[in-house]
């Protein structure tokens, strides 16, 4: 293997290091009582609420990713039609007649709705900010990319959960995240356009300039926070656990999560981004998004909209665990063939 893959393993590595140094710690607090489980629902409503978006205001203002018109439509649709290709993967492996663990129509559904979305959020933001340290074209794409991935939840991933439409899920696409990214893409578009004068941008938005600076103070705290989040949640998920009893359909779950999580599914998203012709930030989220395991949300989702918890517990944990040893390894060899 060539230097450049070893160099890049060793940077993917290390950023995957970082963002595991702050789960523990979180998992840490709470296993010494340090932080109580009834800070959870408080900790959770803050980072999407307030943290997520000035995070995602701040960088999207700071980007001309947007100049490529590309970086604008691409990122959306990517991330909702890759969410329903997983789900459609999910589906063809249970109807595999025997060997997956997943014996009722509710399983199934259950199995092909957490395969399917990725964890585009809470570990990407880091992971690129790590990565690519200052890009901020590369992490306007990921919040592009979000939006797609976070409309493909609330739509075709509870839809398959309940096993038909439900028009009540709608109401949470208006959400911090989203509202932050349709706000901050118009304003990005309008600040750079040509019919704006001199003197707007002279005179004019240095009068904002304490809004910005205190978007961007609160920004800086977003990635540390959800990575706090995804800790306790897991502890959380851990503690009330109890597998014992069923570990042989653990372990068939877990095979096909992480087969279609760990390698089909990275291996599509890597062939994307190889042979599609588009921009070079969008190549790189196809890659790091690609090499990701399963989201942790689905879990919760499971647990509110009839699907079985235990099936989702193994399907996500099992795939989200492995996907700390290849992590890396797909990460490095995608950057190297794009």
């Amino acid at each position: 293997m060539s230097t450049t893959f070893f160099h890049t393993f060793s940077i993917a590595l290390a950023a995957i290091l970082s963002v595991l140094c702050i789960i523990f710690f979180a998992i840490v607090l709470r296993r010494t009582g340090r932080i109580s489980p009834e800070t959870d629902h408080g900790l959770l409503r803050l980072t999407i609420d307030l943290l997520i978006p000035c995070l995602i205001v701040d960088r999207i203002l700071s980007t001309n990713a947007f100049s490529d018109l590309q970086n604008l439509w691409l990122p959306p649709l990517l991330g909702f039609s890759l969410t329903g290709l997983g789900i459609l993967i999910g589906f063809a492996v249970t109807a595999i007649p025997k060997g997956t663990g997943l014996t009722t129509w509710q399983q199934k559904r259950t199995f092909s709705a957490c395969v399917g979305i990725l964890n585009y959020g809470y570990v990407a933001i880091p992971l690129v900010d790590v990565l690519f340290p200052g890009d901020h074209r590369t992490m306007g794409v990921l919040f592009l990319q979000y939006l797609g991935a976070e409309v493909s939840v609330w739509t075709l991933v509870v839809f398959t959960m309940m096993g038909r439409c439900d028009s009540k899920s709608w109401h949470h696409l208006i959400n911090g995240p989203i509202l932050a990214i349709l706000v901050a893409v118009p304003l990005n578009l309008l600040g750079r356009s040509v019919f704006i004068p001199e003197e707007f941008h002279e005179y004019v938005i240095p009068c904002f300039g304490f809004l910005f600076w205190a978007i961007h103070q609160i920004g800086q705290t977003a990635i540390p926070m959800s990575l706090m989040t995804v800790g306790l949640t897991i502890t959380a998920l851990i503690h009330h656990k109890v597998i014992q009893s069923r570990w042989q359909t653990t372990l068939k779950i877990s095979f096909w999560s992480c087969l279609i999580r760990l390698a089909v599914m990275p291996s599509i998203f890597l062939t994307l981004a190889v042979f599609l012709p588009c921009t070079v930030e969008i190549k790189r989220i196809l890659v790091i998004h690609g090499a990701m395991g399963s989201a942790i949300f689905p879990i919760v989702l499971a647990k509110h909209y009839n699907g079985v918890t235990e099936t989702a517990f193994d399907t996500v944990i099992s795939n989200t665990l492995v996907s700390i040893m290849t992590l890396p390894l797909w990460i490095a060899f995608g950057m190297n063939v794009i």
